[in-house]
């Protein structure tokens, strides 16, 4: 979720062909059990993607289609720019002028922002959902100049989404069947670890927490979606022998307890069961093939691809609603989502499922509008994340990695004032 000061977002892989339907944003570890609070990086300044300070007149209008982008590959909304800055099997292009010693990874998928614990710059963790898989990692100065690249996570298979920890690491997961697990990586420390969110190999895909939920043991609980015709959402709740005052060892404790969602369609309740075959018999009743998951102020969002739904979950209530993703041009499998809070809270979506896959919104009125058309791919939007300021959306283009960034002209942060949305 994005608060004001940063951003992440996650998942985003098929594992059933794809139907035309839509798809629902480091620091170092202290020995301390509480997670460090990230740090804000300072306005870009001084780069080709820099953003100046802000002018009295706001021109960024949301779902105005005007601008193409990378020779007309893209079509951004009014008051967008964007750069391309990776493609698959190629040497990063560095603002020093230099190269990265690494190839650019293949297929990029799900990612996230991670600030740098020190100098306001941050990483972009993205998974490589490909026989090789694994994690890239993007290194970005404070004023959004490309830095550094290199491969922070190898020896997985398929990685599709994840999500970020409370204490600024990236949690990736393998859409690998019963081989599929979960995985920590810090971009900063270069730690990886297999974790124990999940009971079970599967094709898991996307990763969010919930710090503030009373009834929880030292607060957080963890949720976890999987791509497959009955893939339960477990809730995974770490045993409080995991709290030993370092980080790495919250998900990966024993003793921790698995739980499954299990919805009751006629009183649009839900309860949370250790029941695994109750969760799986749920998942294919209700929410078939689930993907991104975000969850903000005690409310749990997540879609389901396969029937292009997204489901809010009142986490305090226990109480659910479920609608369509279905919207004027968003009409492909739901993917990926992220948030932004600031003057407008607005979920973005990524999208699957075939040719002319975009980014989206959807307001806090439940109104939708495209801010980015894939006019000229073939292929699924992934990989979104803001930048710890809200200067930068970066969106992948998945079958050549293609990771783009997207800078507002008038200056302003993508929380702040729109001049006008167009509406689907």
């Amino acid at each position: 979720e994005f608060d004001g000061t940063e951003a992440s977002t996650f998942g985003s892989c098929s594992t059933t062909s794809p139907t035309k339907s839509p798809v629902v944003a480091t620091l170092e570890p202290t020995v301390s059990a509480a997670p460090i609070a990230s740090t804000k990086s300072p306005t870009p300044t001084g780069s080709p993607l820099s953003i100046t300070a802000a002018p009295t007149e706001i021109t960024y209008r949301p779902g105005d289609l005007k601008v193409p982008c990378d020779g007309g590959k893209l079509l951004l909304s009014t008051g967008l720019d964007c750069k391309r800055l990776t493609t698959y099997d190629e040497r990063v292009q560095l603002a020093n002028g230099s190269r990265s010693s690494e190839k650019f990874h293949e297929d990029a998928d799900g990612a996230a922002v991670i600030p740098h614990p020190t100098d306001g710059g941050w990483y972009y963790t993205s998974n490589s959902e490909s026989s090789n898989g694994g994690v890239g990692t993007l290194r970005f100065a404070s004023n959004g100049d490309v830095i550094g690249y290199d491969r922070t996570l190898r020896g997985t298979i398929d990685n599709c989404g994840g999500g970020r920890t409370p204490w600024n690491t990236w949690v990736s997961c393998e859409e690998n069947d019963s081989d599929g697990y979960c995985h920590e990586v810090d971009p900063y420390t270069k730690f990886t670890q297999r974790v124990q969110v999940v009971a079970r190999g599967g094709n898991y895909e996307s990763f969010a927490y919930d710090d503030e939920d009373p009834s929880a043991p030292n607060g957080y609980r963890f949720f976890i979606t999987e791509d497959s015709s009955d893939g339960a959402l477990t809730r995974y709740t770490p045993d409080d022998s995991a709290y030993t005052g370092n980080n790495y060892d919250i998900l990966n404790t024993a003793n921790g307890v698995y739980e499954y969602l299990v919805l009751n369609e006629r009183q649009g309740t839900f309860t949370w069961s250790t029941s695994y075959s109750a969760g799986k018999t749920s998942a294919s009743d209700f929410f078939i093939n689930s993907e991104g998951i975000d969850v903000h102020d005690r409310i749990l969002s997540f879609t389901a691809k396969a029937e292009k739904l997204l489901y809010t979950l009142d986490l305090e209530q226990q109480t659910y609603i479920v609608t369509s993703t279905v919207s004027g041009a968003f009409d492909l499998q739901p993917d990926q989502i992220g948030r932004i809070l600031g003057e407008a809270d607005v979920l973005y979506f990524c999208e699957d499922g075939g040719s002319n896959c975009d980014i989206h919104g959807r307001d806090g009125t439940g109104k939708y509008f495209t801010i980015v058309e894939g006019t000229g791919y073939d292929s699924e939007t992934t990989g979104l994340a803001f930048s710890p300021d809200g200067m930068f959306m970066y969106v992948a283009i998945q079958s050549n990695s293609h990771i783009y960034s997207f800078w507002r002209t008038d200056g302003m942060a993508f929380n702040g004032t729109v001049a006008e949305t167009k509406y689907h």
